[in-house]
């Protein structure tokens, strides 16, 4: 999964950042590669576990 959203991710900041100047749509193109950054991001967090795990099960 990470083998896929890594190069997504990279491409989409690629977008992001050199958009041509003379685009009537670079707002819409960039907009849209922060939200692919963004949800890239979410999910490659799931999988990191919370700093407050190992307290949360002592005490159940």
């Amino acid at each position: 999964m990470k083998k896929v959203i890594i190069p997504i991710m990279l491409i989409a900041v690629f977008f992001a950042f050199y958009t041509p100047k003379e685009s009537n749509y670079k707002v819409y193109i960039k907009v849209a590669a922060i939200v692919i950054l963004m949800i890239g991001v979410m999910k490659l967090m799931q999988k990191v576990p919370s700093k407050n795990q190992e307290k949360e099960e002592e005490d159940v």
